[in-house]
């Protein structure tokens, strides 16, 4: 092989080359036919893996640039200012103070920051994208390799998000500007008196208590004094230069809210420093609770001083609009940079209801009887007083959170309201469970409830569910205390379970009819929906504009159907962890997002006349055939051993949340995140692009026609096809060749004994494990579906050139090429291992086992435990005098550490680098 595949050109051409062989022959495989010239020169040390680890980083930064440019494209960053539309609307809504002022002062949902396990990179990498999307850096400059993070902590994720935060902050003050402004300028003597409200800023990071127990009470109750204090300091600065002004009042304001940020910070560094030590709680919980003249709980009266002032003609017109954007600030954060969300499991609940109540959530008929029980004992039920010594004794979690929200509401900030979300909501019964225990605590009339709806039950029965549970009496007065029903959509994990477009249609399907049930039950009360979704098309966000992701998850169909039953509908939607605050992460982008919520809030769109609310029957029988063929997938055991076997030794820990083994339990018990960065891994993304292909065979032409005359159908096709984009089968099937036993048969021929014995060996390892045998079973399965795919897309009206997909995919083919040489060469090391001494307590065997999943950091650790190098000076070894026979010291191991650990930490860099650099041709980590 020679230098020849030493560029990125020479490996691009090679790989066209062995594509053209595909006309002749069509079971070649370029990808693998690449791996394979990659592996003979690996084993004859023609190549080099740290020159393949430089090519990987290669196309990794075209693949950034390309990331980047999608993101500014995302955007719009090179057409127009992001406030123009915004403008517009403004302009129109100006011309009728009442009209102007019903719009603005209406609730208008917004954006929720959420974690998870999606902070991949280091914060360079991130902000490297951030720079090449807004032109800080141009098409041309050097860039450096994308780089995991090595670690994760909460307090990282925290930070992170807080950053966002404050960007995301000065964006709604640039709209809240633009509103007071426009009403200014229009009505003069009359515009102070709006009260608007921007879109809303929430987060759950360090209060998400779904799927993990490592966030103690103490820490969410640490996180938000300090957030208390970081929104008094901002709210200082904005006072700083109207303290001089002619009203004192402004002056006095500043300085009693410059003395309660004082206190803030004591209190906050008291819980910081206390952490799980119960005689530092006790000492912090003592000064936050004893009564000082200097602690703020909430600010009404502030509020009143800065609203007042924006009336009084007598101050210049900057002073008074500052104090009327400053106002509305107050209003909308209270005292916390964000809006938080508690969460936890629907489990979690139902414990609770179970061993404190007696009652069993789960009974038949969604929990008629347990529901109401619950109704009648929460109507009844008097609030009890609680001290932070409950917290600290309290083992249930469910309890212990609305616990915390007591201790928030009565110590830190007595007026804003905390989202209560509980994560797979099946069951009516353990919603009421969840308000029975805010009542017990005191703290319902303050907080908002929220069923997560994600899974197929879910999906299937959410609206009789909410029906059920708006019947209840004590839950439809909790809802009209509240002015709102709240609820939460995951597409996310419902795109695991059935696939992205299934849960698409079967999101908006259940949103409609939790709509007419409550404007059939409850007239008059808005409806808040939270849908959240991840980053990439796999897990729920729409590749096209922000308009478009907005539409997406909230059909402009669901909207006009909601204006026209006059519910007032508040959309909030989630911006997910390190792939998600790049929307905030310059003045551009965060700015060209909340203008885009503002807009699409203030839009109420007509009625669409589409043949998809319309043609139900063809539409939902489509629907069921792709929600069909992604539940059987699920269920086959050779995607399980696709999911299981292959993809989790690519993934790395990318959160602070903890994850266990993929290799425990198959899709079923996998997150959505790691199902997902799996799919991503190995080529696949078919939770997306998969099932149309295999829907209505029969019904072609009409599927075809339907497609070709309906917006939302098109819009679903269209995700598909980004996804189908970026799905390589070749990529798939070359793993399954690594692993093939055919294929080390075959290599065993003609070689010296050693690498005979050796390749013979790595063909019985791979058989006994059967990857190879999974992966083209799922590899047939995906080519049948996506080539039906193709046809379907090749008879639409404008049809998206599917066969450019071959060149645009040679950089993705080129890294799994890389990556599958790279994994050749190290089963074949793995089958020369030699024998472990016994008093290791392993064996060999465990470490090839560790190798053929990948898992080469471990296996590579355990290698240098059992044949270790000599830590001494040898140079002092070298002054004895006693004769001997052998030249240097070679009694250490040298030999295996050069012939197989070495090579072994080489080959995992390599794999590494393309694990890391795969992700950003999906713009986003899982």
């Amino acid at each position: 092989m020679g230098n020849s595949l030493d560029n990125k050109q020479n490996l691009y051409s090679t790989l066209r080359a062995h594509a053209d062989l595909i006309a002749t022959n069509p079971q070649t495989n370029s990808v693998f036919r690449l791996a394979q010239d990659l592996f003979f020169g690996l084993g004859k040390d023609e190549t080099a893996p740290a020159r393949l680890v430089e090519l990987a980083q290669e196309i990794g930064s075209d693949l950034t640039r390309s990331r980047a440019q999608r993101l500014r494209e995302q955007h719009r960053l090179d057409r127009d200012d992001p406030w123009h539309a915004l403008e517009g609307k403004l302009d129109t809504l100006a011309r009728d103070f009442e009209l102007l002022r019903a719009t603005v002062e209406k609730p208008l949902g917004g954006l929720v920051f959420t974690a998870h396990p999606t902070f991949a990179y280091d914060p360079a990498t991130y902000d490297q994208l951030a720079a090449l999307s807004v032109g800080e850096l141009g098409a041309d400059s050097a860039l450096k390799p994308s780089r995991p993070r090595t670690s994760v902590t909460l307090d990282d994720e925290h930070s992170a998000t807080q950053a966002g935060i404050a960007n995301a902050q000065a964006s709604a003050r640039n709209y809240l500007s633009r509103v007071l402004t426009k009403a200014r300028d229009a009505y003069p003597d009359d515009w102070h008196t709006l009260r608007p409200n921007a879109p809303s800023i929430a987060s759950w990071v360090g209060y998400d208590l779904d799927g993990r127990s490592d966030i103690s009470w103490s820490k969410s109750f640490a996180n938000r004094l300090r957030e208390k204090a970081e929104q008094l300091d901002r709210y200082c600065t904005a006072l700083d230069s109207l303290a001089h002004s002619a009203r004192s009042e402004l002056g006095t304001l500043r300085d009693d809210l410059s003395r309660a940020l004082a206190l803030s910070r004591r209190e906050a560094a008291a819980f910081d420093a206390a952490g799980d030590d119960l005689a530092g709680q006790v000492e912090a919980a003592n000064l936050l609770t004893t009564a000082h003249p200097d602690r703020i709980t909430d600010l009404e009266r502030a509020r009143e001083i800065l609203r007042t002032a924006a009336a009084d003609a007598t101050l210049d017109d900057q002073a008074r609009l500052d104090c009327a954007i400053l106002a509305a600030e107050m209003q909308s954060y209270g005292l916390g940079t964000a809006r938080i969300h508690l969460r936890l499991n629907a489990i979690q609940i139902g414990s609770v209801i179970r061993r404190d109540l007696g009652i069993q959530p789960n009974d038949a008929q969604l929990g008629r009887v347990a529901l109401e029980t619950l109704n009648e004992r929460a109507e009844n039920i008097e609030p009890v007083a609680i001290n932070f010594g409950d917290l600290v004794t309290e083992q249930s979690t469910a309890r212990r959170q609305m616990m915390l929200c007591a201790q928030i509401l009565k110590h830190v900030d007595a007026h804003t309201p905390i989202r209560f979300l509980i994560a797979e909501s099946e069951n009516p019964a353990t919603v009421m469970g969840a308000l029975y225990l805010a009542k017990q605590y005191g703290v319902a009339d303050h907080l908002d409830i929220s069923p997560l709806f994600e899974t197929p039950a879910a999906l299937k029965n959410g609206g009789r569910f909410i029906t059920r549970l708006i019947r209840s009496s004590a839950f439809a007065d909790h809802v009209k205390t509240r002015g709102q029903l709240s609820v939460q959509f995951g597409f996310s994990d419902a795109g695991r379970f059935i696939g992205q477009i299934a849960a698409g249609m079967a999101i908006e399907r259940i949103q409609n009819l939790i709509a007419q049930s409550l404007a059939r039950e409850l007239p008059g009360i808005a409806l808040l929906v939270f849908n959240t979704h991840g980053e990439s098309i796999g897990r729920g966000a729409y590749p096209g504009s922000l308009k478009d992701r907005l539409d997406y998850v909230l059909s402009p169909w669901t909207q006009a159907r909601c204006a026209a039953k006059t519910i007032a509908l508040r959309n909030e939607v989630s911006f997910q962890g390190g792939d998600g605050l790049l929307h905030f992460a310059r003045p551009q982008l965060s700015d060209s997002t909340v203008a885009t919520l503002a807009v699409h809030a203030l839009t109420t769109p007509p009625l669409p006349d589409d043949p998809f609310y319309s043609d139900t029957n063809l539409v939902w029988d489509v629907y069921r055939e792709i929600r069909d063929w992604h539940e059987d997938l699920f269920e086959n055991e050779n995607y399980a051993g696709l999911i299981s076997d292959l993809g989790p030794g690519f993934l790395w820990q990318a959160g602070s949340r903890p994850t266990r083994r993929a290799k425990a339990g198959g899709p079923r018990t996998l997150r959505a995140i790691s199902h997902n960065a799996i799919l991503q891994q190995v080529g696949v993304p078919v939770n997306s692009a998969c099932g149309f292909g295999s829907a209505m065979p029969s019904e072609r032409d009409e599927l075809v026609s339907l497609i070709n005359r309906s917006d939302r159908m098109r819009q679903l096709v269209d995700l598909a096809i980004s996804a189908r984009m970026n799905t390589s089968v070749p990529a798939l099937r070359g793993y399954a060749e690594v692993y093939a036993p055919s294929l080390w048969i075959a290599l065993s021929k003609q070689q010296s004994d050693e690498v005979r014995h050796a390749r013979i060996r790595v063909a019985d390892e791979v058989r006994r494990g059967g990857t190879s045998h999974h992966v083209q079973n799922c590899a047939d399965r995906f080519s049948v579906d996506l080539g039906e795919f193709d046809e379907l897309i090749s008879r639409l009206d404008e049809p998206r050139p599917i066969d450019a997909r071959h060149e645009a995919r040679i950089p993705i083919h080129a890294l799994h090429a890389l990556r599958q040489g790279a994994m050749l060469r190290v089963l074949e090391i793995a089958g020369a291992l030699p024998a472990i001494s016994a008093r290791h307590g392993y064996a060999v065997g465990d470490i090839v086992a560790l190798l053929l999943d990948m898992r080469l950091r471990e296996a590579i650790a355990m290698l240098c435990e059992a044949f270790p190098l000599f830590a001494g000076e040898t140079e002092l070894l070298d002054q004895l005098t006693e004769t001997r026979s052998q030249a240097g010291w070679q009694g250490d191991y040298s030999d295996i550490r050069c012939s197989v650990i070495e090579p072994l930490e080489a080959l995992a860099e390599l794999i590494e680098t393309v694990s890391v650099e795969l992700p950003q041709a999906y713009a986003a980590y899982g």
